[in-house]
C-alpha cells in the first residue's frame, strides 16, 4: 500500500490509509506558519516534507509541487481537521497567519502592478477627456462653427482656453473673422474658457501619464516594448494583471487578449471567430490588408509572448533577435498572401452559415 504524504497549514503527515503514521507539526508561531504558507504558495518543498518522504517508501502525493517526493495522484487528499486540536492548533492561528501573508505580499508587489493601475487611470482619463472635448466642440460650435470644423482637437482646446471668443482668436491667428455663429456674452465666454481649461488640463495629465508609462515600461520590459511598443505592451500587462502572467500565456491567448466578448459570442452563437484583440492597435495589423490580419496578429502575438517571457524570466536583451524573427514571418505572410483569397460561389465570406443573415 502507498504511504500518503499530506501537508496542511499546521503540519506535514504520513498516512497509511487514514491512520497517521508519522508527522512533522509546524511551530506554534504565527510567523513560522506564515513563512511555510508563503513557501507553499511559491511552489517550494518544505523541509518537513523532505524529512517525512525520506523515512518512507512508495510515497504518494496530492500536490503538484511534491512530484519530486513521490508518485503523484490526482485524487483528493484526506482531511486532517481532527489533528488540529490534538496538536494544540486553533483556527484563529490560521487567520492571523493568512493576514500576515497578505501584508507581506502587499509589500512585495512588483513595478508591473503600478503599470496596471496607471493604464486603468489612463483609460479613465481618455474617456473623460473625450467627453469634455466633445461637449466643448458642440458648445463652442454654436459660436464659431468654422473654427470647430477646421481646427485640430488640441489646437481648438488651446485657442478657446487662451483667447475665448472668436474676435480674440481671429486677432491671435492674424486672420479676418468670418462666422455665422451666435455672439457670446461675457458670462458665456467665461464658462467656455473654464471648460476649455479643464479639458486642456485633462489632456496634459493624460500626456504625462503616457510618458510615465512609456519610461517605466522601457525599464521593466524592454524586449516587449521593442516588439509591440511601450503603450501596447502596458495594455497587455494590464489585461493579464502582471508581467509574470503575461509571460506564462501561450501566443494564441495573447493574440485574443481584449477580444473576450467576441470569443464568447463565437463560442455561443457560432460565426466568425475573432482574429485579434488589442493587438489590432499595432500598425502592423490595422494597416495590413484584411485577409492578412489574422496571420499577422498570430506572428505579432508570438513575438509578444516570447518577449514577455524573456523580460520576466531571462532579463536579457533579445529584442533584435525577436524583431528579426518577426520580420521574417511578416515577409513570408505578405509573399504567400499577396492577393485576397478567392471565394467560391455561394460561400459565406469565411463565416459559419449559421451566422449568415436570414432573407
Amino acid at each position: 500500500m502507498h504511504m500518503l504524504l499530506v501537508t496542511t497549514w499546521f503540519g506535514t503527515f504520513i498516512l497509511d490509509g487514514k491512520q497517521v503514521q508519522s508527522s512533522r507539526p509546524f511551530p506554534k508561531d504565527i510567523k513560522e506558519i506564515a513563512e511555510r504558507l508563503r513557501k507553499i504558495d511559491r511552489g517550494e518543498v518544505l523541509d518537513e516534507e523532505r524529512q517525512l518522504a525520506a523515512e518512507g517508501k512508495d510515497i504518494e502525493v496530492f500536490d503538484d509541487r511534491l512530484r519530486s517526493l513521490g508518485k503523484f495522484s490526482d485524487g483528493r487528499a484526506p482531511a486532517l481537521d481532527n489533528m488540529m486540536g490534538k496538536l494544540g492548533f486553533q483556527a484563529s492561528m490560521l487567520h492571523e497567519a493568512m493576514m500576515l501573508v497578505g501584508h507581506q505580499k502587499l509589500g512585495e508587489l512588483g513595478p508591473d502592478r503600478f503599470i496596471v493601475q496607471a493604464m486603468a487611470g489612463l483609460e479613465e482619463l481618455t474617456k473623460t477627456s473625450n467627453l469634455l472635448i466633445e461637449r466643448l466642440t458642440e458648445w463652442y460650435g454654436m459660436h464659431y462653427p468654422e473654427l470647430v470644423e477646421t481646427a485640430a482637437q488640441k489646437e481648438l482646446v488651446d485657442l478657446i482656453a487662451e483667447h475665448g471668443g472668436r474676435e480674440a482668436i481671429s486677432r491671435a491667428q492674424g486672420k479676418p473673422m468670418e462666422s455665422f455663429g451666435t455672439p457670446l456674452s461675457e458670462e458665456d465666454e467665461k464658462a467656455l474658457r473654464s471648460w476649455a481649461v479643464l479639458a486642456q488640463a485633462m489632456m496634459r495629465t493624460r500626456e504625462g501619464i503616457e510618458g510615465y508609462v512609456t519610461k517605466r515600461m522601457e525599464q521593466l520590459a524592454p524586449n516587449l516594448c521593442s516588439a509591440v511598443g511601450p503603450l501596447l505592451a502596458a495594455r497587455l500587462i494590464s489585461l493579464t494583471g502582471s508581467l509574470e502572467r503575461l509571460g506564462r500565456l501561450p501566443a494564441s491567448t495573447v493574440q485574443l487578449l481584449g477580444a473576450e466578448k467576441a470569443l464568447f459570442q463565437f463560442m455561443r452563437e457560432g460565426g466568425r471567430p475573432p482574429k485579434h484583440g488589442v493587438l489590432f492597435q499595432h500598425p502592423l495589423i490595422h494597416r495590413a490588408p484584411p485577409w492578412q490580419r489574422g496571420k499577422t496578429a498570430r506572428a505579432l502575438a508570438s513575438a509578444a509572448a516570447l518577449a514577455a517571457r524573456v523580460d520576466f524570466f531571462g532579463k536579457n536583451d533579445r529584442s533584435e533577435l525577436i524583431k528579426a524573427t518577426l520580420q521574417k514571418k511578416l515577409e513570408r505572410i505578405q509573399k504567400e498572401n499577396a492577393a485576397p483569397p478567392v471565394r467560391r460561389p455561394g460561400e459565406w465570406q469565411g463565416r459559419d452559415r449559421r451566422s449568415a443573415p436570414r432573407r
